[in-house]
This record gives C-alpha cells, sequence and structure tokens, in this order.
C-alpha cells in the first residue's frame, strides 16, 4: 500500500512547532541538511521526537542530515538517527550517498556500516541510500542495485526517465521511498507533472508497498497540500 506524504523539514528547535503542529497531512521529518545546523539539534533529537509525537503528527520517514556514510563516524551519528526513527516509529531513513574519492575500500567501508546498523536494528529501522547520479557518489543509482541496497528513489535526481523506468521495474521491491518532483533542465524539485503521475500509476498498479513524498523547493511549499490531494484523489490507493 502507497502512503502519501510531504518533506517537511526544521533548521531549528524553535521551529519544530511551527513546522509539524496542526499539520492533518503524513509527512517526512527532514532533519537540518547539513552538519554545522544539524550539530546544535542532535542532542535534542529525543525533546524533538517528543514535540511530535504530542502534535500527532504521523511521520513515514526519516531524512538524514548530509554527513559522511564512509567512515566510523556514521555508526555514532547513523545511531542517533536510527533511534530519534525509533522513537517516532518509522522505518525508513534516507541517507545521501556522499561524495568521496571513490574505490573499492571507501565502498567496503560504506557497506560494512550499513550492515552494522542492519545487524544492531534488525530491519525495525532500513537506511536507503537516495539516488544520485555523480560519479564520485559512493553508491551511483546502479551502484545501490549491484550492492542490493534499500533504495530512495528520487525523481528529480534522475536526468534520463529511462533509468527511472527501469530501477522501478528491475528493482521496486529494493526501493522503499519514492522522493517524487519534477525536473527542468538543470531546475530540482519542481511541482509534479504529468510524468510525477505516471510514475504514481505504474507503482499503484503494481501493488507497491512504500512512501511516496512530495519534495518541492521552498518557493513551492504553498503548492505540496493541494497537490497531494491532487494526487492521491487521481489513483486509487
Amino acid at each position: 500500500m502507497i502512503k502519501f506524504g510531504i518533506r517537511q523539514s526544521f533548521d531549528r528547535i524553535e521551529q519544530v512547532q511551527e513546522r509539524y503542529a496542526n499539520l492533518n497531512t503524513p509527512v517526512e521529518v527532514a532533519l537540518p541538511y547539513y552538519w554545522d545546523i544539524y550539530e546544535p539539534v542532535r542532542i535534542h533529537l529525543a525533546e524533538v521526537a517528543g514535540k511530535i509525537k504530542f502534535y500527532g503528527t504521523t511521520v513515514l520517514s526519516i531524512h538524514a542530515v548530509q554527513a559522511p556514510i564512509t567512515d566510523e563516524k556514521f555508526k555514532i551519528w547513523g545511531k542517533e538517527i536510527a533511534d530519534f526513527a525509533k522513537a517516532l516509529k518509522v522505518r525508513i531513513v534516507t541517507l545521501h550517498p556522499n561524495n568521496v574519492n571513490k574505490n573499492e575500500s571507501t565502498q567496503k567501508k560504506a557497506l560494512e556500516n550499513l550492515g552494522y546498523f542492519a545487524s544492531l536494528y534488525n530491519n525495525e529501522v532500513v537506511f536507503c541510500i537516495e539516488t544520485f547520479e555523480g560519479k564520485r557518489r559512493v553508491f551511483t543509482p546502479d551502484e545501490t542495485v549491484a550492492f542490493n541496497l534499500p533504495m530512495t528513489l528520487d525523481t528529480s535526481h534522475i536526468s534520463d526517465e529511462k533509468t527511472i523506468w527501469r530501477l522501478l521495474k528491475d528493482y521496486r521491491q529494493n526501493i522503499k521511498n519514492v522522493h517524487l518532483s519534477a525536473k527542468e533542465g538543470s531546475k530540482q524539485h519542481l511541482p509534479i507533472d504529468m510524468f510525477c503521475k505516471e510514475v504514481v500509476n505504474y507503482l499503484v498498479e503494481n501493488k507497491w508497498d512504500g512512501n511516496v513524498i512530495l519534495e518541492y523547493l521552498f518557493e513551492f511549499h504553498d503548492r505540496m497540500l493541494s497537490d497531494l490531494e491532487s494526487l492521491k484523489s487521481s489513483v486509487e490507493v
């Protein structure tokens, strides 16, 4: 069954009530994107989880801070975020595959780290690698497939629609999250278009089980709720 929601982020503790209270739509909680703004927040994650639960907000997934998954520090901050997800009764956490001077040893370290968390949480929390096409990413989409890793498919980050269809058709059993938005040239995370609706229709027809999260540029945030309702009404879920 598909669960629909919107990405909702915060940068400071003071924004949590504004962003998550009185919200009648399920969300992906996006933690502060860059480490320097995440650092002051990380010691308050239990407090943030408590507030979000108090507001009664339905949380579908977590979007982790952008930080390397290729070193030992990931075992520390990754556990903090996994425990944050557990506190919110959330299973899916999206990770960025960081840019790195990629070789066999860096990929091996990232795989060891992911295996560590798989053993530690025994499928209660699943780290999903988001799709980024840059060659320096520790895992490209095709490498995520090759290593059989859980995936968050972002329709804005993949330039060729044929690649998106190939992933959906050949790998959808391991796609747990879809970040849905349109793209135009170099611009990403635009309001959904016909292609986005075709993707959702395909997932519905194939009885896919996972989250579809609208992820828009800030300037289009006022459209997310209406677009989400329009998307839901256009498909049978």
